[in-house]
């Protein structure tokens, strides 16, 4: 018998606070920070009155993985140049560890991923054929128009944020994983090709970069290359037809405008090649590029702990001579640059090995490695190095990484289940 969730209203309630998680994070800051604490209150109800509370916490070394960041970000609250600056992201950092134990807790409940994942599907096609109406018609379905600046930039309902790129590479990996999973190859690769396209047409650089990389992952490991070659084709054909209706048809037009304009005019404008400028106003000029020089001065200053977590801006001002300061961003955009300048040698080791390890090493021995990969492949791209990125540990950026660390989870431990129920 199908399994009705109108029967279980409270499950049919967890389902509708997960499933509007996308919805929430385009709406603005505000909506989705209360969304996650209500999926974390929700969850903080059944463990007070479960009977077994040990059940939630079965992964004891995620729990001290957790611990250790924690403690580590409290201490780095102490050695911060200026702690009233990172207490709060310090502190409240847990709020992401019990965000990942909440929804892990949830959508165990195979009845519940699957409404989750399905609504979630239908959202991101959505926004993804949202991109496409913006990029024919100037503005997006609701009538938003980019009110960045940017022009040949695509907003979509961000309207004065140019995320809509990032966006839809954070829920891709979590739906196409699902997808492949539970065989639906079809399916799973006419999602991946609609999202790329609309991520190609959204001009975000970074994010298209990543896509690239997830795509030669994906195509090198994945187990059905028959269902692979059998489908790609047809798909792709499909995807072609659907860009041309956004277009005029003009083929030389889209090229200029897509590839030359998004992404190599673009990419021009933000590195210096001026001949008359040395290699150093060069590289000051470069934006991005020139955040890493900042990063090392700081960095040379603070080679053990950096300068505290959300303090690069203030101490870009104080390393920085000159005219330079006015090219302090409030972040370095790269992780690393973050790492090195804001938690030093010490600090950006501990946090470096305790991801790692939950990420690579955990509770995956003798496991399929290629299905694990493809899982886990968002969480690699923090690890990626001199491609732009937002701060790790702002809350939009470590929000979209841990619900992506927490699919990766279920999946591995269904992988797990699997491996005990063949033996």
């Amino acid at each position: 018998m199908e399994y009705e969730l109108r029967k279980h209203p409270k499950e049919l309630f967890v389902v509708s606070i997960i499933s509007v998680l996308p919805i929430s994070f385009i709406i603005g800051s505000l909506i989705f920070q209360l969304n996650l604490i209500m999926i974390i209150i929700s969850f903080l109800s059944d463990f007070f009155k479960s009977q077994n509370k040990m059940k939630f916490v079965e992964d004891k070394n995620e729990i001290k993985i957790f611990l250790i960041i924690l403690l580590y970000l409290i201490f780095n609250t102490i050695i911060s140049e200026d702690w009233s600056i990172s207490i709060r992201r310090n502190i409240l950092y847990f709020e992401f560890f019990l965000l990942a134990i909440s929804l892990r807790y949830f959508l165990v409940n195979e009845n519940i991923l699957k409404k989750v994942v399905t609504n979630w599907f239908f959202i991101i096609c959505l926004v993804s054929l949202d991109v496409f109406f913006e990029y024919k018609f100037g503005f997006n379905s609701l009538g938003f128009t980019n009110e960045t600046g940017y022009t040949g930039r695509i907003a979509s309902f961000f309207k004065d944020e140019l995320i809509v790129g990032s966006f839809l590479l954070s829920f891709i990996i979590p739906i196409f994983s699902y997808l492949y999973l539970n065989k639906q190859f079809k399916l799973s690769i006419f999602f991946f090709f609609l999202c790329s396209a609309a991520i190609f047409l959204s001009g975000e650089r970074s994010s298209f970069l990543k896509l690239l990389i997830a795509f030669i992952l994906i195509t090198y490991l994945w187990d059905y290359k028959n269902h692979l070659k059998k489908y790609i084709l047809s798909i792709l054909i499909f995807l072609i037809f659907l860009i041309s209706l956004t277009t005029n048809i003009n083929q030389s037009k889209i090229i200029k405008h897509n590839i030359v304009h998004k992404y190599y005019s673009t990419t021009l404008n933000i590195i210096s090649i001026d001949k008359e400028k040395s290699f150093k106003q060069n590289l000051m000029n470069s934006r991005y590029l020139n955040q890493g020089v900042f990063s090392y001065e700081i960095f040379k200053n603070n080679i053990f702990f950096g300068v505290g977590n959300k303090n690069y801006f203030k101490a870009c001002h104080k390393y920085v001579i000159g005219n330079e300061k006015n090219l302090c961003y409030t972040h370095p955009h790269q992780t690393y640059y973050e790492l090195m300048s804001e938690h030093g040698i010490i600090g950006s080791a501990i946090i470096l090995v305790s991801l790692i390890y939950l990420i690579l090493f955990n509770n995956v021995d003798n496991l399929n490695k290629r299905k694990l990969t493809i899982f886990r492949i968002f969480l690699l791209f923090l690890f990626l190095p001199l491609i732009p990125s937002g701060s790790f540990f702002s809350s939009q950026v470590s929000s979209l990484f841990w619900i992506n660390y927490t699919f990766y989870t279920i999946y591995r431990n269904k992988l797990i289940a699997e491996k005990y129920e063949k033996n």
